[in-house]
């Protein structure tokens, strides 16, 4: 195949059939890297860096089908106006003393059922909110708050899905699926959250200074072959419909680096 330097969105679609039409192919990497290496090199795309989707205006991700691996959507705390108990607040209240001695609140939260700590998340048309059995509401999300951030995060993106095999202990893909990804859909952002496939982790703990430690408060998907979901537009790329005839218009995105992402 022919793997000289993308010129337009048309022609790395093209690359992506022909990568289609390889059937299985042996990983060029082992390990959960090797997806995203694979289709590089079958791309023509030097590592760290995207000729291609790069000039076609897209960022491009990889995955594996059915894929339960945790993959972070972004780190975000909840506006200031929106916090009744955080940070220092929150873990001196709510948290416990972790292996280290220190007080800590490091716990994954999931809609409607409270964890071991008490916590949980409740939602709305429009918020999402990090609730506690006994004190309320803690924090909320305007969903319109994480519209914002997932957009800026994940703008635009082309997602390419493959089924895997092992043959001879080495893994094999097969990258039949790719989609262009763009805008936020609430309503399915919701559903995920319900489904529990996106959840929120509070990472915080108090220093032997006193101040707060807090790596930043992560909404992540636990399924990220189902990452499409949460955009509201999703073309299907690999299917039967000529390139040419694909309306798409990828928008520049001039403040972001080429990064090519493995969801693994």
């Amino acid at each position: 195949m022919d793997r000289s330097m993308v010129k337009s969105f048309e022609d790395f679609v093209s690359q992506l059939r022909e990568v289609k039409r390889l059937g299985y192919v042996e990983t060029h990497r082992a390990g959960n890297t090797g997806i995203g290496k694979t289709l590089e090199d079958l791309l023509g795309i030097e590592e760290n860096n995207i000729p291609g989707p790069d000039a076609a205006g897209v960022e491009l991700k990889s995955t594996r089908s059915h894929s339960n691996n945790l993959n972070t959507l972004f780190t975000k705390e909840p506006p200031r106006g929106q916090r009744r108990l955080w940070n220092q607040d929150l873990v001196r209240k709510l948290g416990y003393e972790d292996g280290k001695g220190r007080q800590a609140l490091k716990v994954t939260v999931r809609p409607d059922m409270p964890n071991n700590r008490g916590f949980f998340l409740t939602y709305d048309h429009s918020s999402v909110a990090v609730s506690h059995e006994d004190y309320g509401v803690v924090a909320t999300y305007p969903l319109d708050f994480l519209q914002e951030t997932f957009e800026a995060k994940m703008p635009e993106l082309v997602m390419v899905i493959a089924d895997t095999k092992e043959v001879d202990e080495r893994e094999h893909f097969w990258y039949n699926e790719a989609y262009h990804l763009d805008g936020f859909d609430g309503d399915d952002f919701l559903q995920l959250m319900r489904d529990g496939v996106i959840t929120l982790d509070l990472r915080m703990h108090i220093k032997e200074s006193g101040n707060i430690r807090n790596r930043g408060t992560a909404w992540r998907i636990m399924e990220e072959s189902r990452l499409d979901e949460a955009f509201e537009e999703r073309t299907a790329l690999l299917n039967d419909t000529e390139v040419e005839d694909i309306d798409i218009t990828p928008r520049p995105h001039d403040d972001l680096p080429p990064e090519q992402d493995t969801l693994d």
